[in-house]
């Protein structure tokens, strides 16, 4: 008789933890309706997206791509997540401070802190120009 929780792919044994990457995994339709929605402004869509580009896919242009749309659409955590990729690979630490300041003003208690460090990092930058 067939075991209703036997085999790699269900998702209800106990027995066998799913990865991250799993987790965030998606069908080629499941990203279709995603990118439907994201362009019409889905902000959750987008920022789920995202999710998918880092774990699934290790794609970071199309992260960035769809994190932007997210935090743009108003997305708190992707504000944030936004303002702190950008922080660290010191491309434009304005535009981070900008996607900080926002996500704080929405809300995100973190992103002050983050803010912060964004903004002596800056003066940092400042005080080192000749």
């Amino acid at each position: 008789m067939d075991k209703p929780d036997a085999g790699p792919a269900s998702s209800s044994s106990s027995s066998s933890p799913i990865s991250g990457a799993q987790s965030y995994a998606l069908t080629d339709a499941q990203r279709a309706d995603l990118v439907t929605k994201a362009e019409a402004g889905d902000a959750e869509a987008a920022f789920r997206l995202s999710l998918y580009y880092t774990f699934s896919s290790s794609d970071d242009v199309q992260r960035t791509r769809w994190l932007t749309v997210a935090a743009k659409a108003g997305h708190v955590v992707a504000q944030h997540n936004l303002a702190y990729d950008l922080y660290m690979s010191g491309k434009d630490l304005a535009e981070a401070a900008r996607w900080a300041a926002e996500s704080s003003k929405n809300g995100n208690t973190e992103a002050a802190d983050l803010l912060k460090e964004i903004e002596a990092a800056r003066a940092k930058a400042r005080g080192s120009r000749p």
